[in-house]
């Protein structure tokens, strides 16, 4: 009997310090997605995910991608959230839950009345272009253009509007408008993107037995609708007239 009472002491024990086991994931994408406060989008969207399957985790910030995704492929890092796919042919400890988290917009801005139109990549030849410099999915597609300006950041790129020195920039769609919001420019986004790509999330293949939870856990999330009660929330205030995207 006291063996007995012993073996389930144990186990309870056991399943206790597995549930207060804190995920940490890290993610390179800054406002609207993260910050500090743990209010981003893809800090609302993990949290809401971790209570639905039980689990305790954060999303940390890390700007440094390369370090990012050694931390998680070894393990320090529970796994990576807000990633392309494909990292798993690279990265062979990592794995990736097949439904995206959202997709990264990658589009053509210009000034709220500027005489422009742009619906494909052909469409920015004429222009004058900017965007910052080492965006690689701009510089693989980006045409040659009459004008091509490659500041360091955003509040660079978006100063080049407001001083009427780039007629077109190109940025993630989200991104873009949160900055272009604490600078006060009016930025008009043309449609459709320019291209779209989804998101994923990676765990560590230690953690492979919460993959299909995660993934039924964030698809359960789209269908009862909080998915787009938080999307509208988030980031409905920066363009409330664009529609969600699943």
């Amino acid at each position: 009997m006291v063996r007995f009472l012993l073996i389930c002491l144990l186990v309870v024990a056991a399943g206790t310090a597995q549930a207060a086991e804190r995920l940490t994931l890290s993610s390179g994408m800054r406002e609207p997605w993260t910050n500090a406060e743990q209010t981003g989008f893809t800090n609302q969207l993990l949290a809401e995910l971790f209570r639905s399957t039980g689990l305790d985790g954060q999303v940390l910030f890390n700007p440094a991608a390369a370090r990012a995704l050694a931390l998680a492929n070894d393990g320090t890092d529970d796994g990576l959230a807000a990633r392309i796919a494909g990292l798993e042919l690279e990265y062979p400890n990592l794995i990736r839950v097949p439904e995206p988290i959202f997709f990264n917009d990658f589009v053509a801005a210009s000034a709220i009345d500027a005489p422009v139109a742009i619906r494909a990549w052909g469409d920015l030849g004429t222009f004058s272009v900017a965007y910052i410099l080492g965006w690689q999915i701009f510089d693989h597609n980006v045409p040659k253009v009459r004008e091509l300006t490659q500041p360091k950041d955003s509040a660079q790129l978006l100063n080049l509007v407001r001083a009427g020195r780039a007629e077109v920039i190109l940025h993630e769609r989200w991104q873009v408008l949160w900055h272009a919001r604490q600078l006060g420019i009016a930025l008009r986004i043309h449609e459709p993107p320019l291209v779209a790509v989804p998101m994923y999330l990676y765990l560590h293949k230690h953690h492979a037995g919460l993959v299909d939870k995660f993934d039924q856990a964030l698809k359960a999330m789209k269908a009862d609708g909080r998915y787009a009660r938080l999307r509208e929330r988030v980031l409905g205030p920066l363009a409330p007239t664009v529609s969600p995207r699943k």
